[in-house]
């Protein structure tokens, strides 16, 4: 394949890794999130909120990098393989944990049914994909 086309779909990641962690911040999942964390206590609650704010840093790092060294990473040295295959843990960890979550029963509108697959499909992709840059022979 291509370099230019392969810098070209890791750019293209790293901007859907920023539009994944913008509608991260706008998705009602689990419902009364608020309510259900205020019956925890105060360090469950902060484990839960330090668990969303690591999970969010690091999708944002991942864009950056996907975005600013998308050449590098395509070129295939020690260090860009090893940032891919972190990439590719990172989605396939998420891929594996969301069904563990049991959010299925909380989907009631199309939109938040499309978006919870839209997130798995997102997730498989970019694992495969980035553990493919990885593990492919340069």
């Amino acid at each position: 394949m291509n370099d230019s086309l392969l810098i070209l779909g890791v750019r293209v990641a790293g901007c859907f890794h920023f539009v994944t962690l913008v509608l991260a911040c706008f998705t009602p999942i689990p419902p009364d999130w608020g309510k259900n964390l205020s019956a925890l206590p105060p360090i469950h609650r902060r484990f839960a909120v330090a668990q969303n704010i690591s999970i969010g840093a690091m999708i944002a790092v991942l864009g950056l990098f996907s975005l600013g060294f998308a050449p590098e990473l395509v070129g295939g040295s020690s260090l860009a393989r090893a940032v891919c295959g972190a990439t590719a843990l990172f989605w396939g960890g998420r891929a594996a944990v969301l069904p563990w979550l049991g959010v299925r029963p909380a989907l009631t509108a199309p939109g938040l049914k499309l978006g919870y697959a839209l997130l798995v499909a997102e997730c498989v992709i970019y694992a495969a994909a980035y553990a493919w840059l990885a593990l492919r022979p340069v």
